[in-house]
């Protein structure tokens, strides 16, 4: 892993496992989701909010490591405003930029450096599950239609 990804890994991980976006119980979500890792023990409970076709509301509430929470908190702040179809797309990017089995460099895929920080899990997959829990949760919910 680059410096400039070590560095991403420690400022935007750290800053949002501390104070994370969206932390809470949204009150009048369309759905909830549960995203639990049996092997560590993160969970956490996802709740959106659809108007239409667009997220309106995104909140979690749960506990976790670092890299769970962090990456909980980034889903939920990245989701807001998009459309499924443009949900759908940051989810499969963001997933890419985490597979070790990529054969793009994290940099080639995206500019975003709050999806950039979890790009170390290429290098640690023990971790790969902590980065992609909630994410994985809601790519399901929106494949189901």
């Amino acid at each position: 892993m680059n410096d400039r990804l070590k560095a991403l890994y420690k400022t935007q991980i750290l800053a949002h496992a501390k104070n994370p976006f969206n932390e809470g119980v949204l009150e009048d979500y369309s759905h909830k989701l549960q995203a639990y890792n049996p092997i560590c023990g993160d969970q956490f409970d996802l709740y959106l909010k659809f108007e239409d076709d667009i997220i309106q509301s995104t909140s979690f509430k749960g506990y976790g490591c670092a890299i769970s929470k962090a990456s909980t908190s980034v889903l939920t702040k990245q989701l807001l405003g998009k459309r499924k179809n443009e949900a759908k797309a940051l989810i499969e990017l963001f997933l890419n930029v985490i597979n070790p089995e990529s054969s793009e460099s994290p940099e080639s895929i995206t500019s975003d450096e709050e999806l950039l920080a979890f790009a170390s899990a290429r290098e640690f997959p023990e971790r790969l599950t902590c980065a992609n829990l909630a994410w994985e949760k809601v790519k399901g919910l929106l494949e189901e239609g």
